[in-house]
């Protein structure tokens, strides 16, 4: 994905390119989390307190620089009128 600096650079369709990437790995990526929460708590509540148990917490800065990353996508989309 292009840096954030860059999107106003971008073409009208590249700009939809990029925010339909982003939108399907930004679903992707919560899928995953899902998953990994409740493979954890599953774990956790099995096996006792372990590593395990903060892995999702290891991800929850990535899945917030996504949601930015995304709206500012979107932010430029909708100043282009493309939305």
């Amino acid at each position: 994905m292009k840096k954030s600096d860059n999107l106003s650079q971008l073409s009208n369709e590249e700009l939809l390119k990029t925010l339909k990437n982003a939108k399907a790995q930004f679903i992707g990526f919560m899928i995953f989390f899902v998953l990994l929460v409740i493979g954890c708590n599953y774990f956790t509540f099995t096996r006792g307190v372990g590593i395990y148990t903060m892995i999702p917490v290891i991800f929850i800065p990535i899945i917030i620089a996504n949601i930015f990353s995304h709206g500012k996508i979107k932010q430029e989309a909708k100043i282009r009128e493309l939305l």
